[in-house]
């Protein structure tokens, strides 16, 4: 419709291993990232003259506060959000041993973040007179990761990004249609190429890769 105001993007995460993924009620006011590059003092620095020694690279890490709010359906806001969240948190199951792959998407400008939630906090404000939760605040912080490893005795698969692409393109999957990372290092590429705004790939779409 001509002159029409275009629906807000709702951010959202996503399960990489499941395809799952919790959209947001209400776009949160700020996302902080951050950034750790370890410097120790060498060992062989004097006193007075520090002389500075990189370590390992550190991964970057994602901050942000998500608001849901059911009270108008009179919804139960744990179940229906925050308990999905949660379950991005828990181990996937005997053979895998870990907890899932996660993106982190907002449209098609605002960086992609890709890797695990590390912590989730929630805060109910709001019930309804039976004391069913209705509004939620949830904190949320995720380590950046381009792969996995399995826990203790479980599968030793990564779920990491693939190289395994032609320049004359490959047809996306149902199963690719979930998973953007798997066309090339940098899914959020793979998914500009596509014009995607939800995270997924059309099946059937002949999609390129990233270099």
């Amino acid at each position: 419709m001509p002159g029409a105001i275009p629906r807000p993007l709702k951010c959202m995460i996503k399960n990489l291993d499941t395809g799952e993924s919790v959209e947001a009620f209400f776009n949160p006011k700020e996302v902080g990232i951050n950034k750790k590059v370890p410097w120790n003092k060498h060992k062989s620095t004097k006193a007075n003259n520090p002389e500075l020694e990189f370590t390992d690279a550190e991964p970057k890490e994602l901050q942000v506060e998500l608001l849901f709010d059911t009270y108008e359906a009179r919804n139960c806001v744990h179940k229906e959000f925050v308990s999905r969240l949660e379950a991005f948190t828990k181990i996937i199951d005997e053979k895998t041993r870990r907890p899932p792959m996660c993106i982190f998407l907002w449209g098609r400008n605002f960086p992609s973040f890709m890797g695990v939630i590390e912590s989730l906090s929630t805060k109910y404000t709001m019930f309804l007179p039976d004391g069913t939760p209705v509004r939620a605040t949830v904190s949320l912080s995720m380590k950046e990761a381009d792969s996995l490893v399995a826990g203790k005795g479980g599968d030793s698969k990564t779920s990491g990004p693939s190289t395994d692409f032609t320049a004359q393109g490959q047809q996306a999957t149902k199963d690719d249609a979930l998973r953007a990372d798997r066309f090339g290092p940098d899914h959020r590429q793979t998914l500009d190429q596509s014009k995607s705004e939800n995270g997924r790939l059309k099946e059937g779409e002949m999609i390129f890769g990233s270099k």
